[in-house]
């Protein structure tokens, strides 16, 4: 692959499946012509994955190697990722009302003639252009964030602020629900037709407002919309989160895995350590039972990936709507770090014996890249896909802590990330690229497209480096008092990791004359 940023193009191709959100899909009538063609997919779907699991690869590149300082990354975030989220157009009118849609030089579409990166990369994004999406202005919530937590930059605890506030001002409703989204300035009519996905992402800049903070009140929203969630989607009959609590047809019977999974990455692994009793012991029994359901009811040992949806039996296959790498690691990862938390053993090695196997399945030797997953012919998708590589990457960090030797993948994915992802003339990293042409490429921001991978990213990728180097890593919180001071003060925590507090250290914080700027050194990150 070229080492040179790639030039920008647009690309009037659709976005690859990986990127896109779960279709509705018709009901089937259940006749002896459905059954048997569900019987012959199954079959077939089999004999794919058999040959799958023991593809011809030359293996991952495991070997200690020297990687680069964490720094690295805080200037990837500051000069490669920032400048396209402080672009004015980026922050809403007014500030904190984050637009969902905007082009790739980061100026807004006109609707009635879009940038071509938005009117022909789909319908799926084409037919969404007048709606404004709330998870989408939580994911944006969450870049900023993570860029103070990451920099101590007090204009970026701003604009997460700004966010925050939106949020709990236009989006939260008094029963604890969420609104998905806004079309004309109007909200979404449906309530009980809102997705158990889009509810867990309102939550997101919640979750990690809260995390940075250790804002009450802003907790206690987070824990109310997580308690509507699960009063409205909890369906016994099932033993998991609907889709939907109402919708035509057969919505309401989906069974999908992003259902139970975005719960666990957007808010309840991060706030379990924080929610305060008896929320707290309730909040750990629904992180492990989440993770149970994924291991016993979308894991599949033949195929060594988790199916995407469990109602249609005929889309068991690979190739299948989330049943690819993205979802799979992204699944396994949060497993161990949620068993790992829990103290739940049983949890953390299922997905360590399995992580590895995947990781040698999603490398690509020759480019030093991950892929996307498989289509549905047992071929590998060597599409490179944002937001499945950053998970891909974050789950290997995860094991380099234990494991050294997992350096030596990311010395060569790290590497291919900063050399064909980023957009260096206008910022933030493209939706897709194909490791044969890193010319083309998917978009930069629409209604699943946002700063949420990225800057995790960016702030894994921080972590594992600084470890892997022997330096403590320091994150910035906005305490108005700093834990610690008090028995019941939760530990303080390097987002979803475990390390040993080596230094606090506080100064002011402009603009925010109630807290204090509080930068934890932290070690043995685990």
């Amino acid at each position: 692959m070229r080492t040179g940023p790639p030039t920008a193009r647009r690309d009037p191709e659709p976005e690859p499946r990986s990127t896109r959100p779960a279709r509705r899909r018709a009901p089937r009538r259940s006749t002896l012509a459905a059954s048997a063609a569900a019987a012959l997919a199954i079959a077939a779907g089999a004999l794919l994955a058999s040959r799958a699991l023991h593809p011809r690869s030359e293996g991952l590149p495991l070997a200690p190697a020297a990687l680069p300082d964490g720094s690295l990354w805080v200037d990837h975030l500051t000069r490669d990722l920032a400048p396209f989220w402080t672009r004015p157009e980026a922050l809403g009118t007014p500030v904190g009302a984050f637009p969902t849609f905007r082009c790739d030089d980061g100026t807004l579409p006109d609707p009635a003639l879009p940038c071509s990166e938005l009117a022909h990369s789909g319908t799926w994004i084409s037919s969404q252009l007048e709606k404004e999406f709330t998870r989408m202005r939580s994911r944006q919530t969450f870049f900023y964030g993570v860029a103070y937590h990451l920099t101590g930059d007090p204009r970026m605890l701003e604009l997460a602020r700004a966010g925050v506030r939106w949020l709990r001002a236009n989006a939260l409703e008094p029963d604890g629900s969420a609104v998905s989204w806004w079309k004309g300035g109007l909200p979404d009519a449906a309530p009980l037709r809102r997705t158990s996905q889009d509810l867990a992402y309102a939550n997101l800049g919640l979750a990690f407002w809260a995390y940075l903070t250790r804002d009450a009140d802003v907790l206690a929203d987070a824990v109310r919309l997580k308690e509507s969630i699960f009063r409205t989607h909890d369906d016994p009959s099932f033993g998991m989160l609907r889709w939907v609590a109402q919708g035509p047809g057969g919505e309401a019977k989906r069974q999908e895995l992003v259902a139970q999974l975005d719960q666990v990455n957007a808010y309840l692994l991060l706030l379990t350590p924080l929610v305060p009793e008896p929320e707290a012991s309730a909040w750990r029994v629904d992180l492990a039972r989440l993770c149970r359901i994924l291991v016993d009811r979308f894991w599949s040992e033949e195929n060594g990936l988790f199916w995407g949806s469990l109602q249609d039996p005929t889309e068991r296959v690979l190739g299948s709507d989330h049943t690819d790498f993205g979802h799979t690691v992204k699944a396994l990862w949060m497993i161990e770090r949620a068993g790992r938390l829990l103290g739940d053993e049983r949890l953390v090695r299922f997905a360590r014996e399995r992580l590895p196997r995947l990781l040698e399945r999603a490398y690509l030797p020759r480019y030093g890249c991950w892929a996307s997953g498989y289509r549905r012919d047992g071929t590998l998708d060597t599409t490179m896909t944002w937001w499945t590589f950053a998970e891909l990457d974050q789950a290997t960090g995860t094991l380099a802590l234990g494991d050294r030797r997992y350096t030596g993948v990311l010395e060569r994915t790290w590497a291919c990330w900063r050399a064909d992802f980023v957009d260096r003339q206008a910022g933030e990293v493209w939706a897709f690229v194909r490791p044969d042409d890193p010319e083309r490429h998917g978009g930069k921001q629409n209604q699943w497209k946002n700063g949420y991978h990225s800057a995790e990213h960016a702030l894994v990728s921080y972590l594992v480096a600084q470890e892997a180097k022997g330096r403590p890593a320091v994150l910035h919180f906005a305490f108005r008092r700093t834990p610690g001071g008090s028995s019941g003060d939760p530990p303080l925590r390097p987002y979803f990791f475990a390390g040993d507090v080596a230094a606090v250290t506080e100064s002011p914080l402009p603009g925010f004359p109630d807290r204090r700027d509080v930068a934890v050194s932290f070690r043995n990150l685990r």
